[in-house]
């Protein structure tokens, strides 16, 4: 009896029968997730590159068309809707309710930071057929309005797109940026003076179609300065 166990042992040692079988089980999880993981990937870099592309077509089309001088002058008659919603339609095939476009003018006030005049955001439907204003993630000031201006309303900027010429200087030599409340004869209130800069930014929430990948809902945000062409 024991010599028949022994032998069966050996001969089912010598038996490689279904061991592929076996080995392309074991792999199959591993190729499944490795492949779906690389489609999302793509999916999502392919997605944030027309983020950026969707970015350049609000900024580059509102820099043409608006009038950095009229908006300043009454912001709240300033409306870029057509503008927000064309560079929305970049971002097809994705689905616009993901999507939030925003779009602000902001006047220099030294080398690192801006002034918020206006500022509009929306969001969309899938389609784009309804359109839904939103908070913008930026402040803008009350100017012309001669009122004490809040802190808030001057941002960070690049330092590496401004020049001298561009940054406005009181006479005082004080920073026109801390200079929030209305004007005297020595300073130079900040947001009267110093470059334009028209900022968009759009943000898409990004979720895998595949939802077992170990890939979350991200944000994908791209934002970017560009100077006004019209006056």
């Amino acid at each position: 009896m024991q010599r028949i166990a022994d032998f069966m042992l050996k001969r089912f040692r010598r038996d490689t029968r279904g061991a592929v079988i076996v080995e392309f089980a074991i792999c199959v999880p591993v190729l499944v997730l490795l492949y779906t993981g690389g489609c999302s990937l793509s999916d999502m870099i392919a997605c944030n590159r027309k983020v950026t592309i969707a970015t350049r077509s609000l900024v580059d089309l509102v820099s043409r068309t608006m009038s950095p001088t009229i908006i300043y002058n009454d912001p709240p008659s300033a409306n870029a809707k057509s503008y927000l919603s064309a560079s929305g339609i970049v971002l097809t095939p994705y689905k616009l309710n993901k999507a939030t476009e925003q779009i602000s003018l902001l006047r220099i006030c030294d080398a690192t930071h801006a002034y918020v005049v206006w500022t509009q955001a929306q969001t969309q439907n899938v389609d784009g057929s309804v359109v839904t204003a939103t908070v913008s993630s930026q402040t803008a000031g009350t100017l012309p309005t001669n009122a004490t201006q809040s802190t808030n309303t001057v941002v960070s900027i690049p330092s590496d797109m401004i020049t001298a010429t561009m940054v406005p200087t009181s006479p005082d030599g004080s920073n026109v940026c801390e200079n929030l409340a209305p004007s005297t004869s020595t300073k130079t209130q900040v947001g009267t003076a110093g470059a334009w800069l028209y900022m968009g930014k759009i943000t898409y929430n990004f979720t895998p179609v595949v939802s077992f990948i170990p890939i979350t809902t991200t944000a994908l945000t791209h934002t970017i300065y560009m100077t006004p062409r019209l006056y």
